[in-house]
């Protein structure tokens, strides 16, 4: 399959074979009928039932995300703030990282210009598109973010991370460095604020970054639960395991373990009774008891990985091809032009396509309507059905989807110039 690079341009083409591949556990949480879950359009997930169960019990529970200011936020960047969105108003404490350092070291923007760019073009369409005060900050500007990533440092050598990302030697020190900022972004909330489980919603080419920070996340802690045989608590380090070894002792029992048992020569704590036990509550309190003898102690974040929206003009729509893609920022004449010039899942001539209909699920602007231009179920399902059936041209829909951009971004517009009263709220000193 295609490599998984977080700075590709390109298309992932099977999402079955790349889930198989990296072990993506198929995603079949309906988050109350939300679009994008409904639709299948996160494709997999990381240990996602911690967040969900959070969720349930009205518990803590961090949304973090991150945007790189190198450009125009695309509507492909819409899906995770929807997403973002949608937890923060299930109770998520949201926190959003300016990667102005990696765009600084990939792209060779200023501080200064990366700045401009994340207010101007993707804070304000934030705001627009229904996000609450939150914390948004500037990587370049958060000691403890920085300081973390050192921190963070001492887990990972070189050879891992060629493996993750195909580094080459030539790669320069802080590009290399830019995924431990990336992870100690995710975990810092926890760190700094208190452990709890935290949702990262991401596309599926950032899944590297995911994998890489919950393995972190492991190797720091002292307590690892295992779920392998039974329930297991190990315990890590050199020192005597006594102390921790009776505080997961306590907490199993009070997570429901009737028959628990101890080794000390392996360091583990033991439930035979694992279909009784809270594990939501097991997870939670061993990383707040850790924190005790512990502070880098942290839940090892979650992800929602989306499917990644095709470009108009084929490819993973990315802001390095802005030919094919949509700025929020963009006026609705030019979106127009980009969207009649766009592939379609048609058939070469009118007439075959009214004897055998076009192909929706090839269509990039057949996606237009999924992620972002039919909120009602309905309205997709007669595009698909017009599309499939021959009863739809490819012109029409075109001109359809291009009048429907056109509205969504009039009214982004209108909101953004009422949101910049509120950048202050969102960007603390």
């Amino acid at each position: 399959m295609n490599e998984v690079n977080p700075w590709s341009s390109s298309q992932i083409e099977d999402y079955e074979r790349m889930r198989k591949e990296f072990g993506i556990p198929e995603f079949n949480f309906d988050l109350d009928n939300n679009l994008f879950a409904r639709r299948h359009l996160i494709i997999g997930h990381r240990d996602f039932s911690s967040v969900n169960e959070a969720m349930r019990r009205k518990s803590k529970f961090y949304a973090m995300t991150g945007l790189m200011p190198s450009g125009e936020m695309h509507i492909g960047n819409k899906t995770v703030i929807d997403l973002i969105i949608y937890f923060q108003k299930k109770g998520a404490d949201v926190h959003i990282a300016v990667a102005d350092l990696e765009s600084y070291a990939t792209r060779g923007i200023s501080l200064e210009k990366g700045r401009q760019l994340a207010i101007e073009n993707f804070l304000l369409n934030y705001i627009a598109l229904g996000l609450e005060p939150c914390d948004f900050y500037f990587q370049s500007e958060s000691s403890r973010v920085q300081k973390f990533s050192y921190i963070l440092s001492k887990e990972v050598n070189m050879s891992e991370m060629k493996a993750i990302y195909g580094f080459e030697d030539s790669k320069r020190m802080l590009e290399i460095s830019s995924p431990l900022i990336q992870a100690s972004d995710i975990l810092s909330p926890q760190i700094y604020d208190g452990p709890a489980p935290t949702v990262v919603p991401v596309g599926a080419d950032q899944d590297p970054h995911i994998r890489l920070t919950r393995d972190i996340s492991s190797r720091m802690n002292l307590f690892r639960l295992n779920m392998d045989r039974g329930i297991e608590i190990s315990i890590g380090g050199t020192e005597d395991p006594e102390k921790p070894m009776k505080i997961a002792e306590n907490i199993m029992i009070r997570a429901g373990a009737t028959k628990v048992s101890r080794n000390r020569k392996y360091r583990i704590i033991r439930s035979e009774d694992s279909g009784n036990l809270d594990l939501f509550f097991m997870r939670n309190e061993l990383a707040r008891a850790e924190r005790e003898i512990n502070r880098y102690s942290t839940i090892a974040p979650s992800s929602v990985i989306l499917r990644l929206e095709t470009g108009i003009r084929g490819g993973k729509m990315s802001k390095s091809v802005p030919e094919s893609t949509i700025s929020l920022n963009e006026r609705p004449e030019d979106s127009r032009k980009k969207i009649m010039r766009g592939l379609t899942g048609g058939k070469e001539s009118v007439e075959e396509q009214k004897r055998l209909g076009g192909n929706p699920y090839a269509c990039p602007i057949f996606e237009l309507y999924m992620y972002h231009l039919s909120k009602d179920d309905t309205d997709l399902k007669r595009v698909e059905e017009e599309c499939l059936t021959g009863k739809r041209m490819c012109g029409e829909c075109k001109s359809e989807a291009a009048e429907r951009m056109g509205l969504l971004l009039n009214e982004l517009k209108e909101k953004r110039e009422l949101a910049r009263d509120r950048i202050n709220e969102y960007i603390k000193d």
